[in-house]
């Protein structure tokens, strides 16, 4: 029955938000790059937020992933000025790398990448901090990168978060993670609602940065407390890393600031193939998803090596193709 309460209380949570964010204005307006004709509400990242403040404070189930989430407040809320005042780029950096380092600080880092055939162990040492505050920036900005096609972020963070309840075998943190999955479904809803039914609503900055956050601490907890190995927990970041690597060399071959925001991404690509069609582009990377996390997985138990060196060249692969749908 607590599934259903919860449900009951995350609708109301964000029919409440739907409600203050038109009395405040709270509206992602269009201009030349983005792909909405008319104003949309921006809170849905709040409301997920705030339910998952509700759920860490009143239920007992892992610590650790208790204090991600309460620590993604400062996430959240540089997100959501963000989105009212459009931030420097600089200064976001700064207030993600901040409470990064806190967490990686508190213990929720690792040593190394784990133990590979031909390879052993590949320890991190002395750039052990400096590689994970680069990592876990590199996600979150990979994730706000991704949020450009009405549902692809909430798709891929509901692909993370069903793939870690596969892995995962402790039954707490698996009903944790069940929680955690009701509001990301209920906003992907209203995500892809028409525009004129007045009840659409966007996750905002403070959606996608809290989401990358998220996901990025949540990685390293997966493989700290619960011993799964890295290289099963890459495959579902593949695309979110891939996209940001390329545009970022695309940008800096062209010259460009690799924070200017453009629809160069893939997504963008293929909506344009579908005719504006954010359903179908949606549910072609949703399938793509689950496609590719299965592979990973089936090929990371064969051998963790070959499935390093297939996440690696299948970068490259991706770049050649990109370059070609330029």
């Amino acid at each position: 029955m607590l599934p259903i309460y919860l449900t009951i209380l995350y609708s109301l949570l964000l029919l409440f938000t739907v409600l203050i964010s038109k009395k405040l204005n709270f509206y992602d307006k269009p201009d030349f790059r983005k792909i909405h004709k008319s104003q949309i509400l921006n809170t849905g990242g709040v409301a997920i937020y705030i339910y998952y403040l509700i759920v860490v404070n009143f239920f007992e189930f892992n610590h650790n992933i208790e204090l991600i989430i309460s620590i993604g407040l400062f996430v959240c809320m540089i997100g959501f000025i963000d989105d009212r005042k459009n931030l420097n780029p600089s200064i976001k950096i700064i207030f993600i790398i901040v409470p990064s380092a806190y967490l990686i600080l508190k213990g929720i880092n690792i040593y190394d990448l784990g133990n590979y055939e031909y390879l052993g162990i590949l320890g991190l040492g002395k750039f052990q901090l400096p590689f994970l505050i680069l990592a876990t920036g590199l996600l979150i900005n990979a994730t706000n990168y991704i949020d450009g096609v009405d549902g692809l972020l909430l798709t891929f963070f509901i692909c993370c978060l069903g793939y870690y309840i596969f892995l995962i075998e402790e039954p707490n943190t698996i009903n944790l993670i069940k929680i955690l999955m009701i509001p990301v479904i209920l906003n992907l809803i209203m995500n892809l609602l028409p525009t004129k039914t007045n009840l659409k609503i966007f996750s905002g900055n403070t959606g996608s940065l809290f989401v990358g956050f998220f996901i990025s601490f949540l990685t390293i907890e997966l493989y700290n407390s619960f011993s799964i190995h890295p290289v099963y927990l890459i495959w579902p970041l593949w695309y979110p890393v891939y996209d940001f690597l390329f545009v970022s060399t695309n940008r800096a071959i062209l010259k460009q600031s690799i924070f200017s925001a453009d629809n160069s991404h893939l997504h963008h690509k293929i909506l344009n193939k579908f005719n504006n069609s954010h359903l179908k582009t949606v549910l072609l990377f949703f399938a793509l998803n689950i496609l590719i996390i299965y592979l990973g997985y089936v090929v990371s138990n064969f051998s963790k090596f070959f499935s390093l060196i297939i996440f690696i060249f299948g970068f490259f692969f991706y770049f050649t193709i990109r370059f070609k749908l330029k």
